[in-house]
């Protein structure tokens, strides 16, 4: 039987208690120091002690999780994976292969959450009870289009579904694939604002991501006059390979500029009739 006990002491004890009574479960050092009253070295070796003893979970470099008493003695317990994301870098916003999940527009399930954002850090990946948290660093043209979702109590920041599919073809390696792409397209088509979508390309500043998206919105005979036209009036004069990651050969499609290197079936065959 494991006699493990997870104590807590009177300044750890009124620590998590005004954490507790500020909806924190999790917290940076500066919370601490601001609860603690000092950031001095006792302050350091407390929270040192509450990740020891199983009351706190380190996620990074001055930044805390709260375990609860479910977590039992080996502290297998995390917060959703979204909302420890929104902790790790500022300015953010949860995009890419996570947010079609998020949306439902795909049904690969990835262990990695992908998280854009302007700031370049030290370390881009980090790996938090099982889950990989990759940080995209994007320019600042680039950071727009998302919107806030409740989870947990928490407002997170995530990519609207427009700009979710707009990022994925300017960053394919940070999604499953083109096919997946135009499957979300396809799954996504009663609610997606094709027009917003493709105003939001143009406003990315990639125009092969225009002709991109135009091919696939076309190939997919989704009815969005008005967003083939944003898109054809902004595509490069220069063939793209539709995907980047393949061998850039293929027929070429005159109207969008396109090489298309996959083969075509795989973009419509699962399509429902």
């Amino acid at each position: 039987m494991n006699k493990y006990v997870r104590t807590l002491g009177k300044a750890g004890s009124n620590l998590l208690t005004e954490l507790s009574r500020q909806n924190k479960k999790i917290f940076t050092y500066h919370d601490a120091v601001e609860i603690f009253g000092s950031n001095d070295r006792q302050l350091r070796e407390l929270l040192s002690t509450l990740v020891k003893k199983g009351w706190l979970q380190r996620l990074e470099k001055g930044k805390y999780l709260i375990l609860p008493l479910e977590a039992g003695s080996e502290g297998e317990w995390t917060e959703h994976e979204f909302v420890i994301a929104s902790y790790l870098v500022e300015p953010y916003y949860i995009g890419f292969n996570s947010a079609l999940n998020y949306y439902g527009y795909t049904e690969q399930i990835s262990r990695t959450v992908y998280i854009a954002s302007t700031r370049r850090k030290f370390k881009s990946t980090h790996k938090i009870s099982g889950v990989t948290y990759q940080l995209v660093q994007v320019a600042e043209h680039k950071f727009f289009g998302y919107r806030s979702v409740s989870i947990n109590g928490y407002e997170i920041n995530i990519s609207e579904p427009e700009k979710t599919i707009v990022d994925c073809l300017d960053r394919i390696k940070h999604c499953a694939s083109i096919e997946e792409l135009g499957k979300a397209l396809w799954y996504g088509r009663e609610e997606i604002d094709f027009e917003k979508m493709a105003e939001y390309s143009v406003r990315n500043g990639n125009q092969a991501v225009n002709q991109r998206l135009g091919f696939l919105i076309d190939s997919l005979g989704i009815e969005s006059k008005k967003a083939l036209q944003i898109l054809l009036k902004n595509q490069s004069s220069r063939y793209t390979p539709l995907d980047i990651w393949r061998d850039p050969k293929g027929k070429h499609i005159k109207t969008w500029k396109i090489i298309l290197n996959v083969p075509e079936k795989n973009l419509s065959q699962w399509r429902e009739k």
